[in-house]
């Protein structure tokens, strides 16, 4: 497959909403640039060369940018030379090694055997797999166990960073009014760099696209006016024989892995669109029926916006990048499965959708390393400007935190039967308290005074744990990076990244007990008033 690949650099955060936004005002933009939006400002190109074509009707515009035979696929992260690709969602580690950089990766597409007790995905959206003989990396790490098969791989983890600001459209700049609006804008922060590709059979059309990229600066995704979108183009080239993914080993029994490498759009017999990847593939010319043996997948909404004409495309649900599928051994040919991921399946095609790869990893466990960290193009700051940006960042961290407090209180589970509300009020004095005097001691020596009342803390539920045990856990740990950030990255400006402090951890462990101990009570006055207006 002939490809056309460059590198985009944001010189601006860059928003492209994903179809669930949550608020009204508000616009969470995709870890990624969409083919799509690649795709509509290159027809945009042609356009404005080309005055006179209606795009419609024109054969070689329907064959650059409408009909699949050109397909501009997603620009992921670019790290170390080389594009990323989605984490695939059979990845998983020991939940005690979830923040060690030299942790260990269990492919359960591999590998289903229950002798890990608690696991978890690992952090990062996108990865970078490399695979290396086992005997050098015996030589290399003595801990090696031959447990992990004959080669053995490496991944590093990508996350995007994230610029959040808020905004506020004034319907009078001279005064306040009830009318003005704020909304947040949550997009790729600038300073980054994405692997882009286009690729197709036709090396005159790769040619011809590039001519489009001539000019350095692209403006993608929304709010260009707002000082969103400018992107720069480095470094477009063709290559005759690119291919998205390094091929794994054969796997030992045959057995057929396949990983969505985006969003995959696809039609079931029934001709609605369904998520059913099996009927997809039996439903293409040359492939048999398949059934998978195992699976780990989920579903998204995706949508799009035209420009042209200012409305939003239809919602549609797609199997999410990142899903794998296991086959077993001689139900398909596999070298008509990797000819159809040249292609790609589904609909939609030609933005991106619809790419998956066969046999990517094939092993039972990988090697996390970190990222390597680049200094990037930053200007050296003076004393006084580091301390800026350190406050700033600092500012941004609080302001994550608050909407990660907020979603976290509201999204909380709550098993009944609930404490009494006397109770519940008791521990958000404790909790006051502890806030006011900067010690979360007092919280504990409340509830190991509790007698009676234990009891019903002990048998109420949050998210599944008993809530005398989950107050004690909050209490001790107060793991707020868990707890409200995922372990996700804290903010960074310029080279200078927010501290999760002490202050910090006090501070939102307590709200968040409070939060939850707010709720239990709501939900007991609700109850309350239901029986009451049943009698």
């Amino acid at each position: 497959m002939k490809a056309l690949t460059f590198r985009l650099q944001l010189e601006e955060p860059v928003l492209v909403s994903q179809a669930l936004t949550g608020e009204e005002n508000s616009a969470i933009g995709m870890p990624f640039i969409p083919g799509s939006a690649l795709r509509g400002v290159l027809a945009d190109r042609y356009l404005r060369s080309h005055p006179s074509a209606d795009l419609a009707a024109d054969p070689d515009a329907r064959r650059l940018f409408f009909d699949g035979t050109v397909c501009f696929l997603n620009a992921y992260p670019w790290y170390e030379g080389v594009r990323t690709l989605p984490k695939p969602m059979s990845w998983f580690t020991e939940k005690n090694d979830f923040n060690k950089p030299d942790a260990r990766i269990y492919d359960l597409a591999i590998d289903r055997d229950p002798h890990h007790e608690q696991i978890k995905p690992p952090a990062g959206e996108f990865c970078r797999l490399l695979y290396e003989d086992a005997g050098s990396r015996q030589e290399e790490d003595e801990e090696y166990s031959e447990e992990s098969g004959e080669t053995q791989g490496s991944a590093c983890f990508i996350s995007p960073r994230r610029n959040l600001n808020v905004h506020i459209a004034l319907e009078d700049a001279n005064c306040r009014s009830d009318q003005n609006k704020v909304f947040r804008y949550d997009s790729l922060a600038q300073r980054q760099t994405f692997g882009g590709v286009i690729v197709s059979r036709n090396g005159d059309d790769l040619r011809l696209l590039m001519e489009l990229l001539g000019p350095p600066d692209l403006r993608i995704g929304a709010a260009r006016t707002a000082g969103y979108g400018r992107v720069g183009i480095e470094s477009p080239r063709i290559e005759p024989g690119w291919n998205e993914y390094e091929p794994g080993p054969v796997p030992d029994d045959g057995r057929i892995v396949v990983t969505l490498l985006s969003d995959v759009v696809v039609r079931g017999a029934n001709g609605q669109v369904d998520g059913d990847l099996d009927s997809a593939f039996g439903l293409t010319p040359g492939m048999s029926a398949l059934k998978h043996e195992w699976a780990s997948h989920r579903l998204k909404l995706v949508a799009g916006y035209n420009r042209k004409w200012g409305l939003p495309l239809r919602q549609d649900w797609a199997v999410a990048a990142g899903s794998v599928y296991v086959y077993p051994p001689g139900s398909v040919d596999v070298e008509r499965l990797q000819e159809l991921a040249a292609r790609g399946i589904g609909e939609r095609r030609a933005e991106g959708f619809g790419r998956f790869a066969v046999n990517w990893h094939t092993t039972n466990a990988v090697m996390k390393h970190p990222p390597v960290k680049s200094p990037g193009n930053l200007p050296s700051l003076s004393p006084a400007s580091k301390r800026m940006a350190a406050t700033l960042a600092q500012r941004r961290l609080r302001i994550l935190l608050e909407r990660k407090l907020a979603e976290a209180v509201n999204g909380v589970d709550l098993g009944k039967p609930l404490p009494q509300n006397s109770q519940l009020s008791r521990v958000q004095t404790a909790v006051l308290n502890a806030r006011q005097s900067r010690n979360m001691q007092g919280v504990i020596d409340h509830l190991n005074s509790l007698k009676g009342a234990r009891k019903q803390l002990e048998r109420a539920k949050v998210g599944g744990l008993s809530m005398f045990y989950w107050l004690v856990e909050r209490v001790k740990r107060s793991d707020v990076e868990v707890q409200l950030l995922r372990s996700a990255p804290l903010p960074s400006i310029a080279g200078e990244s927010a501290r999760m402090t002490e202050d910090f951890k006090l501070e939102y462990t307590a709200r968040l007990i409070d939060g939850v101990m707010r709720k239990a009570r709501k939900l007991n006055q609700s109850d309350r008033s239901n029986r009451e207006e049943a009698v």
